[in-house]
């Protein structure tokens, strides 16, 4: 019947004016952003057919995109088709003065908070505009987590303990394969939520698992719903993110513990003796009064674990890859965990102690981004960088991070891995040096957690959660990969974005060391 009916002269009339308004008004759209940026030269085509080639052509080789705009245009700004974007172009820089104007730009100027709910198409995927409501958590993060961790390393310690006997078994006598990915992002969980809301929900199967599966859902959905129509945004979101339905879960997992908290603080205020000093405690410092309930504390955790697992067990699978790979930096990490603990013992403090760790740690994140585009603004208002390129109202721009990273201008062999390298810079002999060549430090030329105000809040927790994971395995395990390789399992690219291999083992042996 509705075939009858499309073959009809007067409905396929119809259908066929519809579609060529459609594109008619998409043509326009096209035209007068294009004009916005005329100035910018282009990576790839500039047309109306030839740029949406080139956007589906950045979903499979975005970084090489990115790179060779970094090369044949040597710190001007360029910008390259995408499909990612309600106007079609991304904008990206590279020069360091670029990078500083970037930094010092005001939030109503150039926002972190819009792109970020751009990305992930909040509304759609969560359901709701609940996620655009105030921040606070990320404050709590830079403030009260940051202070407050330090004080609860003995529980991240056991955590990583109990996780790796679970999640990383080996013998004695004997090789062991393990899914590196698979066992890192359980490990990782566990130890985060540890902090985050405490024993015995950072082991509860349920808990884990929509912690744990819950990131990869969202960027999924939301890089669906980015491709498609604004008219079908709405309509794709509702069909594909189960994020509501994990959410009242998540509710459900937490009503009892977050109801006994909110009672004991009406109760007893908020400072109370025996006050646990957690994720939930934290947010309740802060907590707006009319965001103070259980739904919103629920979209606070679940934000904070989005932020947190994923990253941080790359990161650590990243890390492992490199060192399994080149067996030499083995011996001298080993000997530099084993002196630092058993002197001083598991804390923050001794983690700080870690200087090759640190370096070895650092140099695989600069080789291994998690995207060749980082400190990526929304432009809220026309935007003029110091060079005079401007970047209109309504369009993204980003940095070429994973091009700096590899630059010969700002590391020598910027190619070669190098896993003392910041040993030897932090050794420089100028004043700052130290400071400036650790991990957790921000700079122009190492971009790994952003630039800026918007940086990282969560930064100098996760790094230290990394080295006593990876102190954790240098005194508990031998671990190379298999057949004695030393290439480095092929990580993939989707866009700009960088995955480690998700299926590559390593082979583990269990060993006794006289430092635990």
């Amino acid at each position: 019947m509705l075939t009858g009916l499309i073959n009809e002269p007067s409905y396929g009339s119809a259908i066929a004016l519809c579609a060529a308004g459609w594109m008619t008004y998409q043509y326009y759209l096209f035209t007068v952003n294009k004009a916005k940026v005329a100035s910018i030269p282009t990576i790839g085509g500039d047309g109306f057919i030839s740029s949406y080639i080139t956007g589906w052509k950045f979903i499979f080789y975005g970084h090489l995109m990115v790179q060779e705009g970094y090369e044949k245009y040597k710190g001007r700004a360029f910008k390259i088709p995408t499909l990612m974007t309600g106007n079609r172009w991304i904008i990206v820089v590279a020069d360091k003065g670029m990078i500083e104007d970037i930094r010092k730009a005001p939030e109503d100027k150039l926002s972190f908070k819009e792109v970020g709910f751009e990305l992930i198409q909040a509304d759609y995927v969560f359901g709701s505009d609940k996620a655009r409501v105030d921040p606070y958590h990320i404050e709590v993060v830079r403030g009260p987590m940051t202070r407050g961790f330090p004080s609860r390393f003995a529980d991240i310690k056991e955590e990583i303990v109990e996780s790796f006997a679970e999640h990383m078994p080996a013998k004695v006598d004997d090789w062991t394969e393990i899914p590196l990915s698979d066992a890192l992002i359980p490990i990782v969980a566990r130890t985060s939520n540890r902090l985050f809301v405490g024993l015995p929900l950072c082991r509860n199967a349920e808990f884990l698992r929509i912690q744990q599966n819950l990131t990869i859902h969202v960027v999924t959905v939301s890089n669906i719903i980015n491709i498609v129509p604004k008219f079908l945004k709405s309509i794709t979101g509702k069909l594909l993110s189960n994020f509501p339905r994990e959410h009242r879960l998540m509710q459900k997992l937490l009503k009892g513990l977050v109801q006994e908290r909110l009672d004991a603080e009406d109760e007893r205020g908020r400072k109370y003796e025996g006050r646990p000093n957690d994720m939930i405690s934290w947010l309740l410092d802060l907590v707006p009064p009319e965001l103070r309930n259980l739904e919103d504390l629920c979209l606070r955790i679940l934000s904070l674990n989005f932020a947190a697992i994923h990253t941080t067990s790359i990161t650590m699978t990243n890390v492992l890859f490199d060192l399994a790979s080149r067996q030499e930096y083995i011996a001298p990490l080993r000997e530099e965990v084993e002196s630092v603990i058993g002197e001083f013992g598991w804390s923050k403090e001794s983690m700080g102690k870690l200087r090759k760790m640190d370096s070895f740690v650092k140099e695989s994140s600069r080789l291994n981004g998690f995207s060749g585009l980082v400190v990526t603004r929304k432009a809220t208002n026309d935007f003029t960088f110091s060079d005079g390129t401007t970047v209109p109202k309504g369009f993204r721009v980003a940095v070429a991070g994973q091009a700096i990273h590899e630059d010969q201008r700002n590391y020598k062999s910027a190619e070669a891995f190098d896993g003392f390298r910041f040993v030897e810079l932090r050794d420089g002999g100028h004043e700052y040096d130290n400071l400036r060549h650790q991990m957790v430090s921000l700079d122009p030329s190492f971009l790994f957690f952003g630039h800026g105000r918007a940086a990282c809040p969560g930064r100098f927790f996760a790094v230290n959660e990394v080295k006593a994971m990876l102190a954790h395995m240098l005194l508990n395990y031998d671990f190379k990969l298999p057949n004695d390789s030393t290439e480095v399992p092929a990580g993939i690219w989707i866009m700009s974005g960088r995955s480690p291999s998700m299926s590559a083992p390593i082979l583990v042996r269990k060993r006794t060391s006289r430092v635990q």
